[in-house]
């Protein structure tokens, strides 16, 4: 995941000793960055030359695990919960959470981040309502450790955080995952990904590799060498992304909303789903300061945090859908926000 416009956002959010950890995170942490390193490469499918390059300054390239690490360090979860129902305390001064276990748990304040498909969202806004869309493109990526030197530095070639390359009918990219030791590239965890139109599928390691061989087309270059360098046991995905437009949803009288892919899932394009997440959560402390600290009334400033949510989300989440329908041909993979804007903010 690549943390850009909202990264100064979460380091205000943020207690100091996880800032300060906050490179443990970094998929290399070893890097000089400079503004070559804070770019995203784009190269041309059918020349191998330069199409575009994206700035990202200040931009960092995160492991979704590593982070998710870090930032559940003296967090009291509970985990293996499935939310069932939603409904507000008799006072109304609260939300009453109950499990599919049986378990209760009451709450002043209920915050959905459950992810793209999340329970929160269909209780509160309704199970169709909720329902997450098919975007008709597939989405594959594998993590790939080839214990190769050679064939790491070929992907280092394209750049050293990650590069894309386009044209054709399939987007593809490749990136650096992991560093074990900075000296012996052979240790190095490489990841690649594949886009493209086609039926949905959901398939995972061998048989999603095998899919991607026998049904999509190659693409150029290290792009297709990555895929095809694939050792035996890696891990390998392959699935249709979904999105969805936010629409209101009853927020038990400010007591309960959504933040994330639970409010506004997109397509991965700009990497502008994380961006916003961090921004849900940075509008929903200053509400809950303001309600606290200012005085102002908890149905009022909530109400306002959702609208925001949902004509911010909205906006974003159509324009990830235009930016993947832009990305197949030459000619419109120039009027690409990517190309125009680079990664900034997209709503």
């Amino acid at each position: 995941m690549l943390m850009h416009w909202a990264l100064p956002m979460l380091e205000e959010l943020l207690p100091e000793d996880i800032v300060g950890d906050l490179p443990q995170a970094f998929c290399n942490p070893h890097l000089e960055f400079n503004e070559e390193v804070e770019s995203l490469p784009c190269y041309n499918a059918l020349t191998g030359d330069m199409l575009f390059r994206s700035p990202t300054p200040g931009a960092r390239r995160v492991s979704r695990q590593a982070l998710r690490r870090l930032f559940t360090r003296g967090v009291d979860i509970r985990w293996n919960k499935a939310l069932s129902r939603l409904s507000k305390t008799e006072d109304g001064m609260g939300v009453i959470l109950e499990f599919e276990d049986g378990h209760r748990f009451e709450a002043e304040r209920v915050l959905g981040a459950d992810g793209v498909s999340s329970k929160t969202r269909a209780l509160l806004a309704g199970a169709e309502r909720a329902r997450p869309q098919r975007s008709g493109f597939l989405f594959a990526t594998g993590i790939t450790r080839y214990g190769d030197a050679e064939k790491t530095e070929a992907i280092l070639q394209t750049h050293p955080v990650a590069a894309l390359v386009m044209g054709t009918s399939s987007v593809g990219a490749v990136g650096t995952m992991a560093v074990d030791d900075p000296q012996d590239k052979s240790t190095w965890t490489t990841f690649w990904v594949k886009i493209w139109r086609g039926k949905p599928v959901h398939l995972r390691d061998q048989e999603a590799l095998d899919y991607i061989g026998r049904e999509t087309r190659a693409l150029s270059g290290v792009f297709q060498s990555a895929i095809d360098w694939t050792p035996e046991g890696s891990r390998v995905f392959i699935d249709e992304m979904k999105y969805w437009v936010p629409v209101s949803w009853d927020n038990l009288g400010g007591r309960a909303t959504l933040a994330g892919d639970a409010a506004h899932p997109m397509l991965i394009y700009r990497g502008q789903g994380l961006q916003h997440c961090i921004t849900d959560v940075r509008n929903y402390v200053d509400s809950l300061v303001q309600v606290r600290g200012g005085g102002a009334k908890a149905a009022k400033a909530m109400q306002d945090f959702d609208d925001e949510v949902v004509a911010r989300g909205a906006k974003a989440v159509r324009q990830s859908l235009q930016e993947a329908e832009k990305s197949f041909d030459l000619e419109t993979i120039r009027k690409m926000l990517m190309v125009t804007q680079g990664h900034g903010r997209s709503a």
